[in-house]
């Protein structure tokens, strides 16, 4: 090995892991992808919104297609800084709370026909178990996003033993390994990969429901870059309908 090689051989390696980990999505959750974006571009068509939710980590995956470039501006994240991963302590003790989940949704401003994605590595926890329940108690279709190898690893933590696969009405495996690692360097397992994949999977559910609304002839919310030129514009035009549900980050 070349010392090129040997420098850039765990980079490589997690490289590798991860195209073949998205390969794996995109030849097995296809049928769950459309299923999602069919449930969402339903809702878009009919006015209303979808939510994305996550705790820890997984809170980035639902903040990152909310206003975003390429995106549909009928895109709300539900977020709580009790389970932010900024705090990983305060977050890893709220989201093992039975009851808090359903508390988060009930301040959440779900409406009935709406989508819920529920974006969770492991799905184990009562947070995620309590949203996706309550969720579907008000007439919201739930999209679990999680990995069911890790799920199928580790004990469920929610009273009723279930996990989240077991609770929503789609189903999107991530294929993120246990453990959240992709390789091995040392002995020591690393290269997390669950937040690029849930990413990845949510941006796939995002394309697949802009051809579908494009296919029935409904306008689409779609947002450009605000760094280009006319952006703007375009964007408080997509924006318009749902500003008052987007929360003050957009007002």
């Amino acid at each position: 090995m070349n010392d090129d090689a040997g420098r850039t051989g765990a980079a490589a390696n997690y490289f590798a892991a991860l195209q073949a980990l998205l390969a794996e999505v995109a030849a097995t959750q296809s049928e769950a992808i459309d299923s999602a974006a069919r449930a969402a571009a339903a809702c878009v068509a009919d006015g209303g919104m979808v939510h994305v939710f996550g705790s820890g980590h997984s809170q980035l995956v639902a903040i990152e297609p909310m206003v975003r470039a390429g995106g549909l501006g009928a895109v709300a994240a539900v977020v709580d800084p009790a389970l932010s991963s900024v705090r990983p302590r305060r977050a890893a003790l709220t989201e093992r709370l039975p009851g808090y989940g359903a508390a988060t949704m009930e301040l959440a401003d779900l409406r009935r026909g709406e989508v819920l994605f529920v974006v969770s590595n492991s799905g184990i926890n009562p947070v995620p178990v309590d949203a996706a329940l309550a969720a579907r108690e008000r007439g919201v279709h739930v999209v679990g996003v999680t990995s069911l190898a890790h799920s199928g690893a580790a004990s469920p933590r929610h009273p009723s033993g279930r996990r989240l696969f077991e609770v929503a009405d789609t189903v999107i495996d991530t294929r993120v390994p246990p453990g959240d690692t992709a390789i091995t360097v040392s002995g020591a397992a690393t290269g997390a990969v669950s937040t690029i994949l849930g990413c990845a999977v949510l941006h796939a559910v995002t394309a697949r429901t802009v051809e579908l609304l494009a296919e029935r002839g409904v306008e689409v919310p779609l947002l450009r870059s605000q760094n280009l030129d006319g952006a703007e514009e375009s964007n408080a035009r997509a924006l318009a309908p749902y500003r008052t549900r987007l929360g003050p980050q957009t007002a």
